[in-house]
């Protein structure tokens, strides 16, 4: 079992061409099925939402095409120390 990264780093100095980057990307696995969501103990937080809300797989494409530059928020270090090498983006979509 890792442990946790005390001090993850946050990055939040991304142009908007970097965000459209790498919604470009997103939107590329998504549509080819090479995605997928954490279900597992590292994904408790996710399977917690997907069942509280009753999210389809359908829905979560449809949340994760339609994410935008200007939801954006922040990237962060993955606080597992396994995968600490591995940089998370956070959206917020309010629509």
């Amino acid at each position: 079992m890792s442990s946790k990264n005390p001090n993850p780093q946050k990055y939040i100095n991304f142009s908007p061409d970097d965000i459209k980057t790498y919604l470009d990307m997103l939107r590329k696995c998504v549509l080819e099925g090479s995605y997928s969501i954490a279900r597992n103990e590292n994904g408790q937080e996710n399977m917690d939402f997907i069942e509280n809300y009753k999210i389809s797989s359908k829905r979560e494409k449809e949340i994760l095409l339609g994410l935008q530059f200007d939801d954006f928020c922040y990237a962060v270090e993955n606080e597992k120390l396994d995968y600490a090498h591995e940089i998370l983006y956070v959206f917020l979509q309010t629509a």
